[in-house]
């Protein structure tokens, strides 16, 4: 049996689906964890033997405190914190108390699976924080999401720094544009056409993310050289007032209202 061993969160589809794939063909034996252990039956089967799976809705403290345990005891080579989502809509159009949950995933499980993890980390071992390219960015229509992955980037980078010097890589892979459900989740119940030719499947986005935890070099890294130049772009040359008034008159929820 191989010594790489991975947990893989929001593992059930997207880039999470792709990530447990790539990491089992590069010999790694994978944990995927996700809600559905229907999809999660299906994928291990796809994996082959000695690969497992955990069901946990990681918005859920008990069930967090489950896979943080599973963490601790296992003592893996790498974490990929991938399981988030999105909302978007004008700020007071949706529920609170969904925006909050939304909230605890994308930033209270991440940093409390994180921080388990970093505690146990030997030399060698990796983190992998799924962000997003909006974290360098602003996203009216979407201000709580585009907050919780602007944290999630600069707590990562932050990491990168403190661990780099203990043999132990920390990295925020920031996609742009995925083809996966996400889009659905974020949408809610409308029915909007995403931009086609502009985004990324997700196999591209890891296959980036797997090349850059081989040289461990950066403390992230935006996936696609579209949204590397859109970033660069929005952020360096356009004022700030400009480049929100742009991303807002590009999101099509507000566009649609």
């Amino acid at each position: 049996m191989s010594n790489k061993t991975a947990l893989v969160t929001g593992a059930s589809g997207g880039i999470g689906y792709v990530f447990a794939q790539r990491l089992a063909e590069a010999g790694y034996i994978v944990t995927s964890v996700a809600r559905s252990e229907d999809k999660l039956k299906e994928l291990t089967s796809k994996l082959g033997k000695y690969h497992r799976y955990i069901v946990a809705d990681l918005s859920n403290s008990a069930q967090l405190n489950t896979v943080a345990e599973d963490v601790e005891k296992t003592g893996y080579s790498l974490l990929i914190n991938n399981a988030g989502y999105g909302l978007y809509d004008v700020f007071t159009d949706m529920p609170l108390d969904k925006q909050q949950n939304m909230m605890f995933l994308n930033m209270d499980a991440l940093v409390r699976l994180s921080y388990v993890y970093l505690q146990h980390a030997r030399s060698g071992d990796a983190l992998i924080n799924v962000s997003s390219a909006l974290s360098r960015l602003t996203y009216p229509g979407g201000a709580v999401y585009s907050g919780t992955k602007g944290f999630v980037t600069h707590f990562t980078e932050s990491l990168w720094y403190e661990y780099k010097d203990k043999g132990i890589y920390v990295m925020a892979l920031l996609p742009g544009l995925t083809y996966t459900d996400f889009h659905k989740v974020a949408m809610g119940n409308r029915k909007v056409d995403l931009p086609k030719n502009y985004g990324y499947p997700p196999e591209v986005v890891v296959d980036e993310a797997m090349k850059t935890l081989l040289a461990r070099k950066h403390p992230s890294v935006i996936s696609g050289p579209k949204f590397r130049k859109l970033v660069n772009i929005a952020t360096r040359l356009l004022p700030r007032k400009k480049m929100i008034i742009a991303m807002g008159k590009n999101n099509p929820v507000l566009r649609n209202k």
